[in-house]
């Protein structure tokens, strides 16, 4: 598993933000737009800061600390709103009362790093996907009203990181973000709508991604069935072919003795579990004159021809399969049958 971070962010609230912010935090009634809300699970939210109206509160808190001579500008930063969480997989792997303990950790260091006096909220959410809370507080420093009163610079912003993985994250075994290097480039950290963003649409991608793959897996599998029914016509084609061409062999070597009618007649009795040697045997029945051959005779010869014909008809079903070479190859040797030719009708007394 790899490294999991501890994570405090900041970022400026003004006006009508403030408003917005309270309604997201508290869940107020209405509709909201993010899609990460499990509203069966909001019950589980905390207030740790309890609070009234932001607006209220932070007007409240401007009144009885700021001590400056001039008015407060309305483009002013009035409330610094930040957020809490750690590495998802921390979350995974913490008992119930790991998470609290470490929200009210959380809620110690903003206080003592930015003044009880100042916080105006610290909200839990335990309703979406990664645990994580909301803080809020008003930037009064020595009288003044000041983003810059608190973080001057990158560097401070840097500190601050230090100090809370030093006093939060390092106690539930954490990691500090990596610190970017002199020279280097300020990284803008993401917004948690640009991480929500994101990762929806990472999450859209491999949802794409798997109904590739499981479109894939069926098309494989269809592949493999017709595959199968293939082999399993090719495989009925040549054990056709082979039967025809046994048949055929068997009735040129019966033909192959027909001027010999004892001979004639036990070799057709040898080859009896051919149909056509066995109506030919029953054709020729005693096999005393040469009538009786001649009728065996008819018989094995008309039955070659059908046989040929079956042959030819094996063929064009190979044909219009067109599997393979494999296909091919059977087509080849039902054309040659493997060097026999169909026994042409003998003559009068010649012997084949």
């Amino acid at each position: 598993m790899g490294k999991q971070y501890a994570i405090l962010r900041v970022q400026k609230c003004k006006g009508a933000e403030i408003g917005a912010m309270q309604y997201h935090n508290d869940r107020e009634p209405g509709k909201h737009t993010n899609p990460d809300i499990d509203q069966s699970r909001t019950r589980m939210n905390r207030e740790m800061c309890p609070h009234a109206d932001y607006e209220g509160e932070v007007q409240a808190r401007i009144d009885a600390g700021y001590r400056g001579t001039r008015k407060v500008r309305k483009d002013a930063v009035r409330l610094v709103e930040g957020i809490v969480t750690a590495s998802p997989e921390f979350f995974e792997g913490a008992s119930a009362e790991e998470v609290r303990d470490f929200f009210e950790d959380a809620l110690g260091f903003c206080r003592e790093e930015f003044g009880e006096s100042n916080l105006v909220h610290f909200t839990v959410h335990m309703d979406e996907e990664t645990p994580h809370a909301h803080f809020g507080f008003v930037p009064l420093r020595d009288g003044k009203l000041s983003w810059k009163g608190f973080f001057p610079d990158k560097a401070a912003l840097g500190a601050m990181q230090d100090r809370f993985y030093g006093r939060v994250g390092a106690l539930y075994g954490l990691s500090r973000g990596e610190k970017r290097l002199e020279g280097q480039p300020a990284r803008r950290h993401k917004s948690v709508a640009e991480y929500k963003a994101e990762s929806r649409r990472v999450q859209a991608e491999l949802d794409e991604k798997a109904e590739q793959l499981e479109a894939a897996r069926e098309e494989l599998a269809s592949t493999r069935a017709q595959l199968a029914e293939c082999r399993s016509q090719v495989e009925g084609f040549a054990a056709r072919f082979e039967r025809i061409k046994v048949e055929l062999a068997q009735i040129a070597e019966c033909l192959s003795v027909r001027g010999f009618l004892g001979s004639f007649k036990a070799k057709l009795a040898e080859f009896a579990e051919n149909p056509i040697c066995k109506a030919a045997l029953a054709a020729g029945r005693a096999f005393e004159t040469a009538r009786d051959g001649r009728r065996a005779e008819k018989v094995l010869v008309d039955g070659a021809k059908k046989k040929v014909g079956e042959m030819d008809e094996l063929s064009r079903e190979m044909d219009e399969l067109s599997l393979s070479d494999e296909a091919g190859d059977m087509r080849g040797a039902s054309r040659k049958l493997d060097g026999h030719e169909a026994p042409a009708r003998p003559r009068d007394n010649q012997v084949l």
